[in-house]
């Protein structure tokens, strides 16, 4: 008996730490609820009118980005559902649309029959993924058509969006196959959807898609003609999703008046561009922004606009110039879909039924969500790791946050991430924040909740490189990140193994 006292003492220690937190929200928490007004325990700040997110060029991904040589790969679904998670809280009114070519890739057209069916699954899994993420509108792009209508009527059935094209219509009478447009309420705001897909899909290819009525395209330049006028009447912004080549686009943007923003999938020459350089992704042709952002969903598109009636046409916001009285204004930025972003426990469910069966599981028969608070932090940690404890209260990750605080970007959702511990699992109100403030031991070692219970038989992993790169990687600090070198001055002092 006496040899499990020093164990039943840690555990007892352990659960006088984690009590408190299982009571409910802090104090601090309940404070904001009841008096918002206080500027010590602040909100996150919202945008002031509008935050347009989009993404373009899916083409069928699920998980990161192809560049299989980059240490730090770009994209998937979980990452992506966390950004709009967090986004969400940040920005009162946030609207999100997808400019199409977002189920099947180019070559999936040519699959084998066998394969066919994982390919189905595989767009199931996307369309539950943004219904659970909250898309409000999908242009039909050509690769989307790829497995027929048929079978895009069953995704359709499927989402809680509407999938749009203004211009494909049955070549029999000219009836539409979609709907043209949607109006989303965003605030006092309403925001008018447009969805016109490319124009030059050859016959053959749209005969092969539905061959019992074959489907067929009106122009795109008329087509906008025709929407523009209706929507800019019923609406404050006026969105074009146009899955069309870029001239097609500047040339709608020329000839059409009233469309504020085009969601542009950049196609040059029949080519699209997987990855846009910075000074190609927004461009101004008379008063209309093309947006355009990376494709394989390694970048989203956003947009933060301060509406002001009467104040079209929008101007860029930028630092160095003060924009014209009485204009509405947008900031326009690309978000890397990186690791520091976590994961979506939700979609990594979603994600990982499809992976073990290369099948679509219907969310009803998906298993129990395990528990989200696995986050044991550095408090827990200290109890038994001492000398650890006191190592890592002398590097820069114990002051991570307050690095932060004095540039007064703490609550910056593109900052956070990479001066905290599970942001975007653990918390996402700043009042929830204190336990997880600072480059704590998990950020480096990972999750494990059943080390306190067991240490023998749940050891904490040796810290891997991925871990780091999370957040040195050169797209988050701008310089290189040499493992070999930096993990020295945060390397702990090791600890005895019995």
């Amino acid at each position: 008996m006496h040899r499990f006292a020093p164990q039943i003492l840690t555990v007892v220690i352990l659960l006088l730490l984690v009590l408190p937190a299982l009571r409910g929200p802090a104090p601090e928490a309940e404070a904001l609820r009841e008096n918002p007004s206080r500027p010590e325990l602040a909100t996150a700040v919202g945008s002031d009118d509008l935050f347009l997110v989009f993404s373009i060029n899916n083409v069928g991904y699920i998980d990161v980005c192809g560049c299989k040589r980059k240490k730090v790969r770009q994209g998937s679904l979980t990452r992506r559902a966390a950004y709009i998670h967090q986004a969400r809280y940040h920005h009162d009114n946030l609207v999100l649309l997808d400019g199409g070519n977002t189920l099947f890739g180019p070559d999936d057209g040519k699959k084998k029959d066998f394969e066919k069916q994982q390919l189905i699954d595989k767009a199931k899994v996307i369309i539950e993924s943004y219904n659970r993420m909250g898309y409000q509108a999908m242009v039909v792009g050509h690769h989307d058509i790829t497995l027929g209508l048929t079978q895009l009527r069953e995704f359709e059935a499927l989402a809680t969006f509407p999938l749009l094209s203004a211009n494909l219509v049955y070549a029999d009478d000219r009836s539409p196959v979609f709907g043209a447009t949607t109006i989303i309420d965003a605030g006092e705001l309403k925001i008018g959807v447009l969805a016109i897909t490319i124009d030059t899909i050859p016959t053959y290819y749209l005969e092969r898609a539905n061959s019992e009525r074959p489907l067929a395209l009106e122009n795109a330049l008329e087509t906008a003609r025709k929407w523009v006028p209706q929507l800019r009447e019923q609406c404050d912004i006026v969105v074009l999703l146009s899955a069309n080549p870029a001239d097609v686009n500047s040339a709608i943007a020329t000839e059409v008046a009233g469309i504020d923003i085009i969601v542009d999938p950049f196609i040059e020459l029949g080519n699209h561009k997987l990855w846009v350089d910075d000074a190609d992704s927004v461009k101004t042709v008379g008063e209309t922004i093309l947006v355009r952002t990376d494709a394989q969903g390694a970048r989203l598109g956003t947009l933060d606009i301060n509406w002001l009636a009467e104040g079209r046409p929008m101007v860029s916001l930028s630092y160095d110039s003060t924009p014209p009285e009485g204009r509405s204004t947008y900031w326009y930025e690309r978000v890397s879909i990186e690791p520091h972003l976590l994961e979506d426990p939700e979609i990594v469910l979603l994600m990982d039924a499809f992976k073990r069966g290369a099948g679509f599981v219907p969310p009803g028969k998906l298993p129990e969500l395990s528990q989200k608070d696995n986050y044991l932090t550095a408090t827990t940690c200290s109890v038994c790791h001492v000398e650890q404890t006191e190592f890592w209260s002398k590097t820069k990750h114990a002051i991570a946050f307050a690095s932060l605080e004095a540039n007064n970007d703490q609550w910056r959702q593109d900052c956070i991430a990479c001066h905290v511990l599970g942001y975007g699992q653990a918390f996402i109100d700043p009042a929830d924040a204190e336990p997880y403030k600072n480059v704590q031991c998990e950020n480096c070692h990972g999750l494990n909740p059943n080390h306190p219970r067991d240490p023998v038989k749940h050891p904490w992993p040796a810290v891997q490189e991925i871990s780091c790169l999370v957040c040195h990687n050169k797209n988050q600090t701008r310089i290189d990140f040499v493992f070999v070198r930096e993990r020295p001055k945060v390397a702990c002092p090791l600890m005895p193994r019995n």
